[in-house]
């Protein structure tokens, strides 16, 4: 296929700038709908191409943050929000909630509605905030957008993740105030919620915890190992009203693969560390460590099964004693 020289140099600016490729001319839009035709591009959105290499290579989050550059470009008073300004503010969150579309803000209830390729927000008087040249809602407003179209589990990453970045509940509050909906979801979140989550797979599984209505963790606690001194921080720690004690690690394979988490000492240390690690742990008294991956939280119920297999009760079945009269 004959190559127009000028498209060349838009497909490769598009790249250096992180961004899909577009036509601002008509023969440059003909041109680009030609090599999607020919399977050189693709088209992932009107007049908004990329080459199909490359965007296999991007992770789901950055493609969306591609796709808003790129319309920021096209529409300049475009505010981002919901799923699309989390992914622009980094906000934690599961990879799984990009679906090829992006979240702008709208200031009128008029007759243009939603598309698979754009949604729209119903927001008046929206300030925006920018972020690295792209205006976007702030952190609060994002956090409240995503609580009420996202499922609590997969919401609940992204309001730690944005109390981690120094977000306050007043913040939130302030946002529900102004808003004529529901905001019932996002106080549930709020009761949940905590930032001692040092990730959005630690979130999930924590909410998929409180979904699955069993006795909520202690979060990020320290055990000494007597024997060595050693202190070890767990994710995850349950002490049972029977006496027991039952520690949750979330075990993600960055551990094992990332120098810069296992002392640069290789799978093998890593793996040698952790064994030392649960030795510590059961010498400090704890009875039982329940090891689950992202896999086993997203799937829900092997997280729940193995958690129930070492004892943990349902929330609701935990009794507080009565005191007698005196």
């Amino acid at each position: 296929m004959k190559h127009h020289k000028e498209v060349d140099t838009i497909v490769a600016q598009a790249k250096a700038e992180h961004r899909c490729v577009y036509g601002t001319t008509k023969a440059h839009r003909s041109a680009l709908a030609r090599r999607a035709q020919a399977l050189e591009l693709r088209r992932i959105s009107p007049n908004m191409y990329v080459v199909p290499e490359y965007w296999s290579s991007l992770r789901p989050d950055e493609r969306t943050r591609h796709m808003a550059r790129t319309a920021h470009l096209k529409h300049p008073n475009w505010v981002f929000a919901g799923i699309t300004a989390a992914a622009i503010h980094g906000l934690e969150h599961q990879w799984r909630l990009h679906d090829g579309s992006i979240t702008i803000i709208t200031a009128s209830q008029g007759p243009r509605s939603s598309s698979s390729q754009v949604k729209r927000i119903f927001a008046p008087n929206c300030i925006p905030e920018y972020v690295n040249g792209l205006p976007v809602t702030s952190k609060a407003r994002t956090v409240v957008d995503c609580g009420l179209s996202t499922e609590f589990r997969f919401a609940l990453p992204i309001i730690n993740s944005a109390l981690r970045k120094g977000v306050t509940v007043a913040d939130i509050f302030d946002i529900c105030g102004t808003m004529h909906r529901d905001c019932t979801p996002i106080f549930r979140l709020l009761h949940y919620a905590n930032p001692e989550c040092e990730n959005g797979g630690e979130s999930l599984a924590l909410a998929t915890i409180i979904e699955g209505g069993l006795m909520i963790p202690e979060l990020q606690q320290e055990i000494i190992d007597p024997q060595t001194g050693s202190l070890y921080r767990v994710d995850y720690l349950w002490r049972l009203p029977t006496g027991r004690i039952v520690v949750g690690e979330f075990d993600g394979y960055e551990k094992y693969v990332n120098p810069d988490m296992n002392n640069r000492s290789g799978i093998r240390g890593a793996v040698h560390a952790e064994k030392e690690r649960e030795t510590g742990l059961y010498r400090a008294k704890v009875d039982a460590i329940v090891r689950f991956t992202y896999e086993d939280a997203m799937a829900r119920h092997p997280l729940i099964s193995k958690l129930r297999a070492a004892g943990i009760p349902n929330a609701r079945s935990i009794m507080v004693p009565a005191t007698s009269a005196g």
